[in-house]
């Protein structure tokens, strides 16, 4: 019965991500954490049987390229984290080897791309870019909200040229774009799978609270690495400026992560939440300063794993 039920939640959502392009990243969240949670309930073979039935599908729906991507951005990662569930390891466990196995799906799909076209959509991303910023530019110019920029020094064609220069250095961040949306898609369908099977008294995916998370090290000297070429290829924006600046796209949102759980703990533990003047402040600081508390929350993130100034770094067996 229970394969059953699986087979067709998890179908239908291959259904919608093959029909519903432009929110794959919401449904592959549900697809994946259905797909997992089945890992807690059913036999190895009949998972496998179930997953291969989700490709078969896509398979039918979509074209190679798109079934490649589905499969290299989140399938592998389903795969691998369904798998590992057998082996009873911990929810930190699976996040990890998730989230790897993500990022060799997308260095795999970006690889082939290469070998197939000789780039990895750059050029077609910029194009695309380009055309739209081109759209609004005319819809602008026939509004005549060109004239309010004129009045504050800006002309047309400064305002071009700046917009460009975005859509320019957009689009050669679109690696970590990819590698982002693959790890945060494993990130939540994970948490997602984990916190369902908790409601169904299923405590194989337990994980600790949020504010008792902390960041790998690891992933903290990755950080400090993209920092280095960052600053290193900075002068003549050179292909190690771009490698830099990949990993630190990539990494700011898991830095911020850990760095509001670090602020949260140490808020509870000094009782500064009793405090609602300070609460008051710190919102209002968030809304004037919000570049500036990205920046803050990276930064404590980033130290946070590094000197573990909270003593939550424990050896454990799942992770």
């Amino acid at each position: 019965m229970h394969i059953l039920i699986f087979a067709i939640i998890s179908i239908t959502f291959s259904f919608l991500m093959a029909n519903f392009i432009g929110w794959v990243f919401f449904i592959a969240i549900f697809w994946g954490a259905t797909l997992i949670i089945s890992s807690l309930y059913l036999e190895k073979l009949n998972f496998l049987v179930i997953f291969l039935l989700n490709l078969g599908v896509l398979a039918y729906l979509t074209s190679f390229t798109t079934l490649f991507y589905y499969l290299s951005f989140y399938g592998l990662a389903i795969l691998v984290i369904g798998l590992l569930a057998y082996e009873d390891k911990g929810y930190y466990a699976l996040q990890k080897w998730g989230i790897i196995t993500a990022f060799l799906g997308v260095s795999i799909f970006l690889g082939a791309l290469y070998l197939e076209d000789g780039n990895i959509g750059l050029k077609d991303f910029e194009e695309q870019l380009t055309a739209s910023v081109a759209i609004s530019i005319q819809e602008y110019d026939e509004s005549g909200m060109f004239e309010f920029y004129e009045k504050r020094g800006i002309s047309k064609a400064d305002f071009e040229a700046r917009v460009y220069n975005i859509v320019k250095v957009i689009s050669y961040h679109l690696p970590a774009l990819y590698y982002l949306q693959a790890v945060l898609v494993v990130f939540f369908m994970l948490l997602l799978a984990a916190r369902v099977s908790l409601k169904r008294n299923i405590s194989r995916l337990k994980k600790r609270p949020y504010i008792k998370e902390i960041m790998p090290w690891q992933l903290a000297w990755l950080a400090i690495a993209g920092l280095i070429l960052w600053l290193i290829g900075r002068e003549n924006i050179s292909f190690i400026y771009y490698i830099g600046s990949n990993l630190l796209v990539i990494l700011l949102p898991i830095t911020m992560y850990f760095g509001l759980a670090a602020l949260i703990f140490i808020f509870r533990q000094k009782q500064l939440f009793r405090k609602k003047w300070l609460i008051a402040l710190l919102v209002f600081l968030a809304i004037i300063f919000p570049l500036s508390l990205v920046f803050f929350l990276s930064v404590f993130g980033l130290f946070d794993g590094l000197l573990d100034y909270r003593k939550l770094r424990i050896e454990s067996e799942d992770v």
